[in-house]
């Protein structure tokens, strides 16, 4: 890891043929090991706490519990803070601050502080880190609408079994009912009807026969459907939507993007407003608390790890940011125009009114023999 409150990750290939990021082994043994180390530390300090309200003001010992859960969080932090001399960022500037804060809190023997910056920033890390895990498992979830097996149709009419990556465009498939279609295509032979929800969101299944275009990770509801393949991968509907939400996860928010822009002219004006006041006051307890207090912490973390959680929520739930900035402008809108082919539903079907045959009588029975028409189809309207 190159930072205390950096996420790092490296790409592998997601189902759908993009790229999508995910820890590595040694990325996870780094982050479990600063957790440890974290938790150690901030056990020490509760007993530092413990041991200066029981004993009645045993200072020695108290200061010597804190001193030591310092030292214990201490390695990572000015290993990060080095590395960001080497390679500036936003996540290095606030390094350096605890670093130089630390610095500070030893010096005029205030062990808690030297303890707890680290601590907080460890797991405001984790926090973050997780949200870009609960992001990917998003993206990951729709990339695997299309993995798994094909059954691709050779120039012999034969039906062999493919992995999903074999595809090629101009590749002739079948899809039977209740499958996944795993590419974008055209109909070529058989009638069916198919739930696109997973890709435009709508809630009514489509009628679609020989010549209708179809598209990868929509359900096959019923009948069995050849179909010519022309986009497969990252070029697909499905793809291109996989991609887009990568793009927003990566995005930064504006606010992110403001300190980055001025993040030199911020530390050096922390510096001199710390040294001002300590020349002025010759109070080194004020001076700790400009660089604390001048620590973007709250801004590193919460920015990035709110958009990224935001983002994955929305596609859990069907709704797709094209980037982190427009979460921000969600505050500020008061209208919402929806074009004439949305759809609004509840995206749940619902008997809405009966008709009963002139004359006739309503017979329980009859409804109950519905349940026996076309067993074996998957049908958008079940039985109930």
């Amino acid at each position: 890891m190159n930072s205390l409150a950096e996420p790092a990750t490296q790409p592998h290939v997601a189902p759908a043929g993009t790229t999508a990021y995910a820890l590595s082994s040694g990325e996870r043994r780094t982050i479990t090991r600063q957790i440890a180390l974290a938790l150690l530390a901030g056990g020490l300090l509760v007993l530092s706490f413990a041991w200066r309200m029981l004993s009645g003001g045993g200072e020695t010992l108290a200061q010597l519990l804190a001193a030591l859960a310092s030292l214990i969080v201490a390695g990572p932090v000015f290993a990060s803070a080095w590395h960001s001399l080497r390679a500036p960022s936003l996540h290095g500037v606030t390094d350096r601050l605890i670093a130089l804060a630390m610095l500070a809190a030893w010096a005029i023997g205030d062990m808690t502080t030297a303890a707890l910056l680290p601590i907080v920033m460890t797991f405001g890390h984790a926090l973050e880190e997780r949200s870009v895990l609960g992001s990917q498992e998003a993206i990951r979830a729709l990339g695997r609408l299309t993995a798994g097996r094909v059954r691709r149709i050779g120039a012999d009419g034969s039906v062999v079994e493919v992995a999903y990556d074999a595809l090629r465009a101009g590749d002739r498939i079948e899809v039977v009912a209740g499958a996944r279609i795993p590419v974008d295509g055209v109909v070529v032979a058989g009638t069916s009807s198919v739930d696109n929800g997973p890709i435009t969101g709508e809630s009514v299944p489509h009628d679609v026969d020989a010549g209708s275009t179809v598209y990868g990770g929509a359900l096959n509801l019923d009948g069995v459907l050849r179909i010519d393949v022309t986009h497969t991968g990252k070029d697909s509907t499905l793809g291109k939507i996989i991609a887009l939400m990568q793009h927003a996860e990566q995005a930064k928010p504006p606010v992110t993007q403001v300190l980055e822009r001025h993040m030199g002219a911020y530390l050096a004006l922390v510096l001199l407003i710390a040294a001002i006041v300590w020349f002025t006051s010759a109070n080194a307890s004020a001076m700790l608390a400009v660089i604390v207090a001048a620590c973007p912490c709250a801004l590193v973390l919460a920015a990035p790890a709110t958009a990224i959680a935001g983002i994955a929520v929305g596609a859990r739930h069907g709704i797709l940011f094209r980037n982190a900035a427009f979460l921000d402008k969600i505050a500020e809108v008061d209208s919402l125009v929806i074009d004439k082919t949305g759809t609004l539903t509840r995206g749940e079907l619902q008997v809405r009114q009966m008709w009963l045959q002139p004359g006739g009588a309503f017979d329980s029975r009859a409804f109950s023999r519905l349940e026996t028409f076309r067993p074996d189809k998957a049908l958008p309207c079940g039985p109930n």
